[in-house]
């Protein structure tokens, strides 16, 4: 009954919310209509007592309140007040549990990080992606990559292990979180030339051992315009240039899209690892800059342009 109400106001999730809604938490959601990579629905569902809740839609303005067996427009103001008030307490013990569990995780990806040690440069990982050791420390099999926020503080690391297996800790935060190397000099002044963006380790990594320059990883596509903002408030004048994945293999290309967004946020320049033009765009398989030579990466971000002309 709150999905067809969802429905009948417009808001029409893209993948299935039914399970998340049922936990009783907060959902954010792609709607039907939104960009890709959006995620402009939200919703939350009370089912203690008599189930209802609320949903919302950024773009569309929509702001529902809902109760079960009641048509949305008979709820009294003081029904509407309360639902709203159970929505609120939900929500902050909800974002309390949250935070426990970050503060945490990042607790054990201090211990983690301390314990560590140098990383093998024979280590399979960086062996196949043909990697040097930058940034990063090793503890047991897993190459740590630490995970900071604008105050470069450690809050989680992503372990990575020889066959290419990537984890984050359990309950630890990641959003707005970076991997960084060569951003700043030993002073703590800001590196010469450009800052590159990008989103996973391996990319980043690749980039720095092409060019030199200073390297922010995200971490995920889903990271990146909210990491790319938060470098153009470190470096208000500095030229900064994302570094796209282009995941034209999948049936939307999630890499590109999202790194035009986040240079389109920031006015940064936009390079790619593959050419863009409309003859290459139907090819089968996608790329990052770990996946080309050296050579070529080095080319292709000396070469960044506006975005829409990398």
């Amino acid at each position: 009954d709150f999905l067809d109400a969802m429905g009948a106001a417009g808001i029409r999730p893209v993948e299935p919310i039914a399970d998340k809604l049922a936990s009783g938490d907060p959902v954010r959601f792609r709607a039907d209509g939104d960009k890709p990579g959006r995620r402009n629905g939200w919703a939350w569902l009370h089912l203690d007592g008599v189930p209802a809740g609320v949903f919302r839609h950024y773009r569309l303005g929509v702001r529902p309140v809902w109760r079960a067996g009641s048509d949305p427009r008979s709820l009294s103001p003081a029904e509407r007040r309360a639902i709203m008030a159970q929505a609120r307490e939900s929500e902050a013990r909800r974002k309390a549990a949250t935070e426990a569990k970050q503060e945490a995780a990042a607790g054990v990806a201090r211990d983690l990080w301390r314990d560590a040690g140098k990383p093998d440069p024979a280590h399979g990982y960086l062996a196949r992606k043909c990697l040097a050791p930058v940034g990063i420390r090793q503890h047991g099999d897993a190459l740590l990559v630490p995970m900071v926020d604008c105050g470069f503080r450690l809050w989680n690391v992503q372990r990575v292990y020889p066959d290419g297996r990537k984890l984050f800790l359990s309950g630890g935060r990641t959003d707005g979180l970076f991997w960084s190397h060569g951003a700043f000099m030993q002073d703590g002044r800001p590196s010469a030339g450009p800052l590159v963006i990008g989103e996973g380790f391996a990319t980043m990594a690749a980039v720095h051992h092409a060019t030199g320059h200073g390297i922010v990883a995200a971490m995920s596509a889903r990271n990146l315009e909210t990491v790319a903002r938060a470098m153009r408030k470190l470096f208000p004048s500095r030229t900064l240039i994302v570094a796209a994945d282009d995941d034209r293999h999948l049936s939307e290309n999630i890499g590109l899209q999202t790194a035009q967004r986040a240079a389109e946020s920031i006015g940064a320049l936009l390079a790619t690892p593959l050419p863009l033009g409309p003859e290459s765009r139907s090819a089968d398989s996608g790329a990052d800059f770990a996946d080309i030579a050296p050579a070529e990466v080095a080319a292709r971000i000396a070469h960044a342009g506006s975005v829409g002309h990398a």
